[in-house]
């Protein structure tokens, strides 16, 4: 009887179930394996590539590639008068920044000068 004890103990603790699932586990991968290499070896070799399997790209003659040329051209123009327009936004946002910042130093100017009069009025 000493022994279901210890049988009851071990798998109280669940050491003994750990292990054991774990094994399982590791044999089942194992099998897992070793049958997916077999049936690779049996599978058929792969289809020849048809003209359907070719990117687009590499069907397309002359004509097409001096419209994607052109496409590149349109894209390119667009893309400088964008950055154009972009850089007159930030050219005008760094103007009204300046101004703004004038117009602050000189509200400052003028609370300063109010606060030192009302300084020296006050002895």
């Amino acid at each position: 009887m000493d022994w279901l004890t210890f049988l009851k103990d071990v798998i109280a603790t669940q050491q003994f179930l750990q292990i054991f699932v774990g094994g399982c586990t590791m044999m089942l991968i194992g099998w897992m394996v070793t049958r997916a290499r077999g049936d690779r070896d049996h599978l058929p070799p792969p289809a020849p590539v048809g003209i359907a399997d070719v990117p687009p790209p590499f069907l397309q003659g002359p004509r097409e590639a001096i419209d994607l040329m052109r496409e590149l051209r349109d894209l390119a123009r667009r893309q400088t008068e964008d950055t154009g327009r972009i850089a007159e936004c930030v050219r005008v946002i760094r103007e009204e920044t300046k101004q703004q910042t004038q117009i602050l130093g000189l509200i400052e100017r003028e609370q300063a000068i109010e606060n030192r009069a009302h300084h020296e009025r006050k002895p």
